[in-house]
């Protein structure tokens, strides 16, 4: 059966979650208030997924995270990109925590009362790196004081806890990459409408503005007091941690759209026998290469090279997406995009992707000194 095993893994990681997604029609979810998903991603969706069990999580590999995100993503788009900005920000934060200890207690608050992480970096300003900020961040003598906005920012009206990149000028005047932690009760935490396209809706991505936003110094980390401590290879691990899971969930995720779309036209037995095979060899290449960049994730790789190599794949799967997704909507035909809203909706969800960081574009110098 096609995403068997994706299948598998989602029941066995959110048996609850899972069920009433596979009995839910997509565009229930899509249409549907933000605040239904919200509460079912916090009330059995586990958010805690990527946290070592001995702090209170499941200690999901990044191998079942991959075939989570991909089974969600043919289910319930925009679920599947609540759970890409939750899960690679707190999986980053799992990742990254013999550089910054004092962030284990946050993975611990969060495992013990399931709350909701939204991801503050870079998405939707093109040809920038992910940890890459607009923030505005002053030193104080109470910690940090932080300004500036975000959008779009999923999760906007349901996050509990918020990370984002700052660029802070140091008394030396270096400019410094720094991550900080924001809590969603803050008065100085603002939220605004963004997000009026009628795809990923209920998502929730609108802006986050912050005023003012007063971080101690405990919740904020830069990457130079790391990378002080590193060879060149290893230069901007703390942040590459981040990147890299980002790539593998997203990539899943849209992966799960498209091949929602493949099913459909596989299921109708509609097209010939090799437009069926190559939406087969596309999903199916895509799906190893996902499970190549989580088998390295797993294995700890987090350097320099291996963030290329993420984001290489990441643009391969990018494609495979398109091709599946073009191929698989002429198969369908005209009568099912006239018949069947949710053909027409995975069709323009899936080439959504390409909006994520990092770009094509800016990657370009990094991947031909990495990989070539």
């Amino acid at each position: 059966m096609f995403l068997q095993e994706e299948r598998t893994t989602a029941f066995e990681l959110i048996p609850e979650m899972a069920l009433c997604l596979e009995t839910t029609s997509l565009l229930d979810f899509e249409r549907g208030e933000s605040q239904r998903l919200a509460d079912m991603l916090r009330r059995v969706g586990q958010p805690a997924l990527t946290i070592a069990k001995e702090l209170g999580g499941a200690g999901a590999s990044a191998l079942s995270m991959a075939q989570l995100h991909t089974w969600v993503g043919a289910h319930c788009p925009s679920l599947a990109i609540m759970m890409t900005m939750h899960h690679h920000t707190v999986a980053g934060m799992m990742a990254a925590r013999h550089f910054f200890p004092d962030i284990q207690g946050l993975l611990g608050l969060i495992a013990r009362d399931n709350l909701l992480v939204a991801s503050g970096f870079a998405e939707g300003r093109t040809n920038t790196h992910i940890s890459e900020s607009t923030m505005a961040v002053e030193k104080t003598l109470d910690g940090y004081l932080v300004n500036g906005s975000k959008k779009p920012c999923t999760m906007t009206h349901h996050f509990d806890v918020i990370t984002f990149g700052v660029n802070y000028l140091d008394p030396q005047g270096q400019t410094q990459i720094g991550i900080g932690v924001g809590f969603a009760e803050d008065p100085s935490i603002e939220r605004k409408k963004f997000w009026s396209v009628p795809y990923l809706q209920a998502a929730d991505s609108h802006e986050v503005t912050f005023n003012n936003l007063l971080v101690p110094e405990a919740m904020m980390c830069f990457s130079t007091a790391i990378d002080d401590q590193l060879d060149d290879a290893q230069q901007g691990t703390g942040n590459h941690l981040f990147a890299i899971w980002f790539q593998l969930l997203a990539s899943a995720s849209y992966l799960g759209m498209a091949s929602a779309l493949a099913a459909r036209a596989l299921a109708g037995n509609k097209g010939s026998p090799d437009d069926r095979a190559l939406l087969l060899i596309d999903q199916q290449g895509a799906t190893m290469a996902l499970r190549g960049l989580a088998a390295s994730i797993d294995d700890n790789r987090f350097l320099r090279s291996d963030l290329a190599r993420a984001q290489a794949t990441r643009f391969s799967i990018q494609e495979a997406v398109n091709r599946i997704s073009t191929r698989a909507f002429e198969i369908l035909g005209g009568m099912a995009f006239m018949s069947s809203e949710d053909v027409a909706y995975l069709r323009v969800a899936t080439g959504l992707l390409a909006f994520h960081p990092t770009s094509r574009l800016a990657s370009t110098h990094f991947l031909c000194e990495q990989l070539g």
